[in-house]
């Protein structure tokens, strides 16, 4: 919807988006380890502990919330570094300061979801982010438009939208985290007191996860400042790009959430052999479904695009955007799928290690260095040749077994 009110917008809500969700990530990976907690303790049968883990993880969640309040306001300082245009910088700050300030929503939902992703509950959480999404899209509508009598937004409306549905979805997990059905299983009512033990064991596991997420979407927010540097255009077909990259890669995080969970009940119940098919199970779904979004990517990008943006420069390059991400695929959704069943057993700083190698001394470097001779396709390609790595490395580190030893 963004993409209708113009180019420069466009743009500045995907820098934007992309920066506030490396925030998100770092504060999100630590969180989401509660799935690996939860699960290996439902595989154990140890319902108490999962309840006190689910606690430590909404606890967490609040924390977690006052520092992103407080990194909030160096976001004009971010924007400068950055150096958009004029036009994308001042809309960027405005879309990305209204997303911060709703972070408690995406964090309560990141805690609550891993614990029903850790007791099996795949469809809850799906039934939830379709309603918070419905609701996103609803809000769009009103607000960035100014529809039936609602003020016109635009950019703000945006992200004002975002953060309702990011409420409403965590409004209803805690309603199921606090029902009577949970409670009874669980003794959610019951379990809820601090403990610092606990917290410091999510901690020790899931900080390498949130170094390694915030740093991976940081890859990619240094990665679109370069770009943005290029101009409006380049920017705005990057934006596009990157949408659609992240709607077909969506799937594959299911799988690999599914992967975590598996994986982490199998360990938790002393079954390696199940843990280890769950894996290779995943890997060899992704694996089919990256094949089908390859060949949509090689054969309709400009139809894909023109869902998003009318402006045809912007077509036209990110065309050629699309062309290299077919080419990434698979790799791509082996690694994902390879790193969620990794983490299902703790291997979380094998991850955070590789993460951080791969993405600041090669992706970054080979992108630049291609963007400068090259431009928006040079810079993808950089980008190409690093997800195909990252994803052959952490599938050969599951191939490798040295994660059935690791203890959390």
């Amino acid at each position: 919807m963004v993409g209708r009110l113009g180019t420069f917008q466009m743009a500045a809500v995907g820098l934007a988006g992309i920066l506030t969700w490396t925030m998100f990530s770092f504060f999100g990976g630590f969180l989401t380890c509660v799935n690996t907690f939860v699960a290996q303790y439902h595989g154990a049968d140890q319902p108490k502990i999962v309840a006190i883990v689910a606690w430590q993880g909404l606890y967490l969640a609040v924390v977690s919330y006052l520092l992103l309040l407080l990194i909030s306001r160096f976001t004009p300082y971010l924007f400068a570094l950055m150096k958009p245009s004029a036009e994308v910088q001042q809309l960027g700050i405005a879309y990305a300061q209204v997303r911060l300030y709703g972070g408690i929503g995406i964090f309560i939902s990141f805690a609550l979801s891993g614990f029903l992703l850790g007791i099996g509950d795949t469809r809850t959480p799906m039934w939830i982010e379709i309603i918070a999404n419905l609701t996103n899209i609803v809000f769009d509508y009103l607000l960035i438009f100014g529809n039936f009598g609602f003020p016109r937004l635009e950019v703000s409306g945006a992200a004002i939208s975002t953060v309702i549905s990011g409420g409403v979805a965590a409004c209803i997990y805690l309603l199921v985290f606090l029902s009577r059905k949970t409670d009874l299983k669980f003794q959610i009512r019951t379990h809820f007191k601090p403990q610092l033990s606990q917290i410091r064991r999510l901690l020790r596991t899931g900080l390498p996860m949130g170094i390694q997420g915030m740093l991976d979407v940081g890859n990619f927010t240094v990665f679109s400042a370069m770009i943005g540097r290029m101009g409006n255009v380049e920017l705005a077909a990057n934006t596009a790009a990157i949408t659609l990259l992240h709607t077909s890669f969506m799937p594959l995080i299911g799988i690999s959430l599914a992967a975590t969970t598996l994986v982490g009940q199998y360990i938790g119940s002393g079954q390696l052999d199940y843990a280890r098919k769950s894996g290779y199970t995943a890997i060899k779904i992704s694996l089919a479904y990256t094949s089908l979004m390859a060949i949509i990517f090689f054969t309709m990008p400009s139809k894909l695009l023109a869902l998003l943006t009318d402006d045809s420069n912007v077509v036209k390059l990110g065309s050629q955007i699309l062309f290299l991400a077919a080419i990434f695929q698979l790799s791509d959704g082996c690694g994902i799928c390879s790193s969620g069943a990794l983490k299902g057993a703790g291997d979380t700083v094998f991850t955070m290690i590789v993460g951080i190698i791969y993405g600041w001394l090669l992706f970054l470097p080979l992108a630049y260095w291609l963007g400068q001779v090259y431009g928006v396709p040079g810079a993808w390609t950089g980008a190409t040749i690093y997800i195909i790595v990252l994803g052959m490395t952490y599938f050969c580190r599951f191939l490798s077994n040295r994660w059935e030893r690791i203890r959390i």
